[in-house]
């Protein structure tokens, strides 16, 4: 049975993945530990196994709409999907040689001081990036920052579901300003929708996916991201993703 108040979560965190680029982890991790007392390594299998075909509806909505790069993609990729692997098997290595109580506590407080780094970088970049101008840009010269910055969001999306979608897109408009602010949202979701199937079946040998929450998310996230990736080739993204800096400052604080 679909929990409509779960699948209610799931449609705001949708619209917003597809509106914004800021990552889903980052807002779902939160909603699922704090309000629906979810423990946090649950939480993480659980909001990454729901991710998975959210970010490939918002991977082809980008794609057929030419948001997004597929070299900047194949580039995040090449550091983003050994990260990955790398996360998975730290947090097995982590779960067999300490107790569960232990492995959420930390978890918990690694999410928490995450999500409020995420929230002052949102604030950084939206200042010093400033508007943003042109249509293309040289990427070979920047590839060893791009894979390095994907390799460690790899590492930290099977860890903590976080970091694909708000660490990368900040990242992407420091290191490449001259590109369009869509298209760095669409290559920032088309690189996720390849890295987040990798954590998530690191979780399920974990054990840690709940399948019927995952099930009423789905029900939500789906129409939303759909909705909010549609909207985000005629919205400004001014406004928006400041205050979504200030909601992950919140929660970040309230996990503590």
């Amino acid at each position: 049975m679909i929990d409509y108040h779960i699948a209610l979560g799931g449609f705001v965190v949708g619209l917003l993945v597809g509106l914004s680029g800021v990552g889903g982890g980052s807002l779902m991790m939160p909603l699922l530990v704090l309000l629906f007392g979810v423990s946090p390594l649950v939480a993480v299998g659980t909001d990454l196994a729901y991710s998975v075909p959210t970010k490939i509806l918002g991977a082809v909505v980008h794609a057929r709409q030419g948001t997004l790069s597929r070299r900047l993609v194949a580039l995040l990729c090449a550091g983003g999907i050994p990260g990955a692997l790398a996360g998975v098997a730290g947090l097995a290595f982590l779960k067999a040689h300490v107790s569960l109580d232990l492995v959420n506590l930390i978890l918990r407080h690694v999410i928490g001081g995450l999500l409020i780094g995420i929230a002052i970088t949102i604030v950084v970049a939206h200042f010093v990036v400033g508007e943003r101008s042109g249509t293309w840009m040289p990427l070979r010269p920047r590839a060893p920052i791009i894979v390095a910055v994907a390799a460690l969001v790899g590492f930290l999306v099977s860890v903590t579901s976080i970091g694909a979608g708000s660490i990368t897109l900040t990242a992407l408009a420091l290191v490449l300003p001259r590109l369009p602010l869509q298209t760095l949202v669409g290559s920032d979701i088309a690189f996720a929708a390849i890295i987040v199937p990798v954590a998530a079946l690191g979780h399920v040998s974990l054990g840690s996916i709940n399948f019927p929450m995952t099930a009423s998310l789905l029900a939500g996230s789906l129409p939303g991201v759909y909705v909010g990736s549609r909207l985000c080739a005629v919205l400004p993204q001014r406004f928006l993703r400041p205050a979504i800096a200030g909601v992950l400052a919140v929660a970040g604080a309230k996990l503590f």
